[in-house]
């Protein structure tokens, strides 16, 4: 892991702290000045030496940050990514799978597992809804029409179903993530076996229109040779080669 990368996950970690620690402290503040002001209705705690004192121990995370930040703009220390293109699996599917002239059973297999997942999700989502939905029309969850329990108990029920119904997109859409990519790669494959197919069919066209002016030449030629061999042995060529090979063999090879 480059030094970088290391830096931007600590400054992300220490961002994420802080937030939740700060998110902690106005939590607890505004329950003790709850159950303070149950007791004092005119008492008000809600001042900057409460605030400073929620905020001390969490002072040195703070300038931390703080520091941290300061130092990665004075080191120019930046992500290497920040400048490239996100890669988005649907966007890079969409557009090679424009370039398909006919998807393939792979295609389309993946294509109809990507709506299945679609749906899904959505319904799985749709069906955690229902017990909130439930709970808000039913008026005897709300006999006194106090604010803040009725907020309090609302949301016992809606964070854990909405945090599952969430958690079921989130699933159902790293799964159809992984179906666009192998319906990519199979949208490669495709477009191979089709490149292929039409190099065997071009040459196969090459091949044939090449054989019919290659065969007229060699028809020409053996005309041509057998002419020649006839005009040859007319004219007594014939036996001025049959003279030469003779001298040939008894002079130079030795026989006879």
């Amino acid at each position: 892991m480059s030094k970088s990368k290391i830096y931007l996950v600590l400054q992300t970690v220490l961002c994420i702290l802080l937030v939740a620690l700060l998110c902690a402290s106005a939590v607890s503040i505004y329950l003790e000045g709850s159950e303070r002001k149950a007791a004092n209705p005119l008492e008000w705690i809600y001042t900057r030496d409460e605030a400073a004192k929620r905020f001390a121990p969490i002072a040195p995370l703070f300038f931390a940050s703080i520091g941290l930040m300061l130092a990665g703009l004075i080191l120019e220390i930046r992500d290497e990514n920040q400048d490239k293109p996100v890669k988005d699996a649907e966007i890079s599917r969409d557009l090679l799978v424009a370039r398909v002239s006919e998807p393939s059973d792979a295609m389309k297999k993946e294509q109809a597992l990507q709506k299945k997942y679609l749906l899904g999700g959505w319904a799985a989502f749709g069906v955690c809804m229902i017990p909130i939905l439930l709970y808000i029309t039913n008026g005897n969850h709300f006999p006194d029409g106090n604010l803040e329990p009725m907020f309090y108990s609302l949301l016992t029920v809606f964070l854990p179903w909405t945090t599952v119904g969430l958690g079921c997109l989130m699933v159902t859409s790293v799964l159809r993530e992984k179906s666009m990519v192998r319906e990519t790669e199979a949208a490669k494959e495709q477009m191979k076996t089709a490149k292929a197919a039409g190099n065997q069919e071009k040459s196969k066209t090459v091949d044939k229109t090449d054989q019919k002016p290659r065969k007229i030449l060699c028809a020409v030629l053996l005309v041509v040779a057998v002419l020649l061999i006839v005009a040859g042995v007319f004219n007594g060529s014939a036996d001025d080669v049959h003279h030469k090979a003779v001298n040939i063999c008894t002079e130079c090879v030795g026989l006879g």
